[in-house]
């Protein structure tokens, strides 16, 4: 019998189902436990931390990975990791958009931590097409657990990652397009198995304010077309 889905197991039931992507390449670690506070799925719960919502996700905010284990271990120390960039960035976008945080659901297209100094870039997982497909298929069956109406890419490789289990309703996002050419970073309608969703390439936050003055959707550029971009799945049925 399928366990039924509440906010408040949706991250036990991906803890217990995450051994799906193992074994993990030599250059990716495992996550030994979650940490306090908010983080984004492996490494927190995927949910604010805020016990007074009893909100089910209705967006998937999707990364790439979660991050070195150099810095995995020093917000297990500090317990939550709203403080960093990529935190700072989002919590402001999506409070210019009317986008309520209770309502998102927080994960990554990988699972582990890079054995690496750098927390940027393409992940070190990716040089193992085995591990890459065992990912492809524990993101499509987060998908089918959060059953989200809205999925929000954040960076290229999140949304090549999302592009795989969905070629043909994203083609416009083949080879790290989503970002680079006007128009196509909404794509009303998406389908992943039996879930049918609205999907939005954003920027990755970490960078934000580098990279986001090239993005054009209705004649709007930079931070105005993302916010149009996500004001847009937001307010159409």
């Amino acid at each position: 019998m399928q366990e039924v889905v509440y906010r408040s197991n949706i991250t036990k039931i991906l803890w217990d189902n995450i051994s799906m992507v193992e074994p993990y390449p030599d250059t990716v670690a495992s996550v030994v436990k979650l940490v306090g506070g908010t983080a984004f799925f492996p490494g927190g719960t995927g949910l604010l931390n805020d016990v007074s919502s009893s909100n089910i996700p209705t967006i998937l905010v999707l990364g790439q990975d979660f991050s070195t284990e150099i810095e995995y271990n020093r917000i297990l120390k500090s317990g939550g990791n709203m403080s960093s960039p990529t935190w700072v960035n989002i919590v402001n976008l999506f409070d210019q958009a009317c986008i309520d945080l209770c309502d998102c659901f927080f994960t990554n297209s990988f699972m582990g931590l890079r054995k690496t100094d750098s927390m940027t870039g393409r992940f070190p997982g990716y040089r193992d097409k085995q591990f890459v497909d065992r990912s492809l298929e524990f993101l499509e069956f987060q998908i089918q657990l959060v059953r989200p109406r809205i999925i929000i890419t954040l960076g290229k490789y999140a949304a090549d990652m999302l592009y795989h289990i969905s070629v043909n309703d994203l083609h416009a996002w083949k080879s790290y397009q989503a970002l680079r050419l006007p128009d196509i970073g909404y794509v009303q309608r998406a389908k992943f198995g039996n879930i049918a969703c609205k999907c939005i390439a954003l920027e990755h936050p970490s960078m934000r304010r580098t990279n986001v003055k090239r993005r054009k959707y209705k004649g709007y550029t930079g931070n105005d077309a993302e916010l149009t971009l996500l004001k847009d799945a937001t307010s159409q049925d």
